[in-house]
């Protein structure tokens, strides 16, 4: 009877240690499985320009659908899509991210959800729903712009809720062999560019022209004086009103011709080459190679070229700049580490 008790207290014990194991609530994993359970449901549902049911989605709709379905709650739209969550790079998607097309160069035209082995799930304007290659070589593969991680992982959040502050200059996000690392800490140590409260720096996250606005003011040492901006879009209450109007007025950062900053869109690495062209006179700088997807009749060959040229970016191992690609914050402090010790 005591062997009994005993066999079965242990076999207790074992149950409550399996379940102690396993993820208090729903992480970005089962989320992920479960958005894209939901949408291969959907296979061969016709495409619907503006359509957000059943009976016929348009590519955003379509993710806004599926997502929704898990509780997650998205924009409309590709575009404002494209401007939430983290960016992360091709070589490491995970399942559940949103992947984003430009067919013409420069706007976001397609999204999907990327499903893992290098396939995404969408609404397709010629297929309906259907599956397809992010880097098919024949359409998807040179119209790709770049991806967003929009489902958090809880148990990621909890942990950095209980993160131990740290001196300034050190992240716990960004270790010592992080290829930004050097420029990362010497920026933050002179107190040009800041991390988070729980000493996270989110390196991979997009940089805003708002915070592009706040950093380059603090690194060119530009006066800040007065909040009135003249954008419809920016209050003076804005925390980044000075420094938007400093750059203004410096001729770095402009708006539309509606009178817009856009202060919470992403910068793109094409925008940051003009505004770097600009800020360290750049102009008659040249770069003796050439990037496959930058053409002499990009708009902004110059300050592409320049910048390369200056040593300030650089293009990836397969001869890319990436012009549509968003400025990480990581990419931020290596551009503007490199143009400030050129």
């Amino acid at each position: 009877m005591v062997k009994k008790s005993i066999a079965a207290l242990c076999s207790f014990v074992l149950l409550l240690s399996v379940f102690a194991m396993q993820p208090l609530s729903a992480d970005a994993n089962s989320k992920a499985d479960g958005i894209i359970a939901e949408a291969k449901k959907h296979m061969g549902t016709p495409y619907s320009y503006g359509g957000t049911t059943p009976s016929g989605f348009d590519c955003s709709g379509f993710i806004g659908y599926v997502f929704e379905k898990e509780g997650v709650d998205l924009p409309r739209t590709a575009s404002q899509q494209y401007n939430v969550g983290d960016s992360v790079s091709k070589s490491n998607l995970k399942k559940g991210d949103l992947v984003f097309f430009s067919g013409n160069g420069s706007s976001i035209t397609h999204n999907g959800i990327y499903i893992g082995n290098g396939k995404f799930i969408h609404s397709a304007s010629s297929k309906g729903v259907s599956i397809s290659k992010v880097d098919d070589p024949y359409y998807w593969g040179s119209r790709y712009a770049g991806a967003k991680r929009v489902l958090e992982d809880e148990t990621e959040a909890v942990k950095s809720e209980t993160l131990e502050p740290l001196p300034q200059g050190e992240f716990h996000d960004v270790d010592e062999d992080f290829w930004a690392y050097g420029s990362i800490t010497t920026l933050a140590k002179d107190g040009i560019i800041r991390g988070y409260e729980n000493s996270t720096f989110k390196p991979s996250k997009a940089l805003t022209r708002a915070q592009a606005a706040s950093l380059l003011a603090r690194a060119l040492d530009l006066p800040q004086e007065g909040t009135d901006t003249g954008f419809n879009d920016v209050s003076s209450s804005n925390v980044h009103a000075a420094a938007i109007k400093a750059v203004k007025e410096a001729g770095l950062l402009n708006g539309n011709s509606d009178g817009e900053f856009m202060p919470s869109e992403p910068m793109k690495r094409q925008h940051m080459a003009v505004v770097f062209h600009a800020a360290f006179d750049l102009e008659g700088v040249e770069y003796d190679g050439e990037f496959v997807d930058v053409g002499s009749d990009h708009p902004y060959y110059e300050h592409i070229q320049a910048v390369a040229g200056s040593g300030i970016a650089n293009g990836n191992a397969d001869g890319e700049f990436q012009p549509n690609r968003e400025t990480t914050r990581a990419h931020f402090s290596v551009f503007m580490d490199n143009a400030l010790n050129d």
